[in-house]
């Protein structure tokens, strides 16, 4: 697991915009002033170490928790608790990731999700591109494929979620 992060991290910087092929563009200005990692001491120093040791980079939007030393620790404890769950392929949370990401508009978050499904799983652009506009094709086995509908469902409509779900 920690050798597909560290390919993230480098898929990262080569695939940062949703369409492969395309040229990276900057980020917008933050709303919220960080820590960078050349300002940082103590616990966010720790922390963005940890990231680093891990990712290969610190995200933009993990700095984003640095205005708060314990909910960075803790967001990058939850990070690494997800991390360990043997119970979801790393290919369907990136495609979960890629899809709630898109519904959010996170530009960062599609481009590192979209680059790790065509860098390390080897998903085909066009694979992606049928899984974006129908999540139904999705191919995975079919319980995690029906995990990856529920945590959709759960995330962009959770008052529709119900006990049979």
């Amino acid at each position: 697991m920690k050798q597909l992060i560290k390919t993230a991290a480098l898929i990262f910087t080569t695939t940062l915009m949703a369409q492969a092929g395309e040229a990276p563009q900057p980020f917008s200005e933050p709303l919220i002033t960080y820590t960078s990692e050349k300002d940082a001491t103590g616990d966010i120093k720790a922390v963005y170490e940890e990231i680093k040791n891990a990712y290969g980079i610190v995200p933009e939007p993990i700095k984003a928790f640095s205005h708060n030393p314990k909910l960075l620790r803790n967001k990058w404890e939850s990070y690494k608790l997800a991390g360990e769950n043997t119970n979801f392929s790393p290919k369907m949370t990136a495609m979960m990731r890629l899809l709630v990401a898109e519904k959010n508009d996170c530009e960062f978050c599609v481009g590192f999700n979209k680059g790790m499904l065509i860098n390390v799983f080897k998903l085909p652009i066009d694979e992606i591109n049928a899984l974006q506009k129908d999540p139904t094709n999705a191919k995975l086995e079919a319980k995690q494929k029906e995990m990856l509908l529920f945590m959709l469902k759960s995330a962009n409509n959770p008052h529709s979620v119900t006990k049979k779900d």
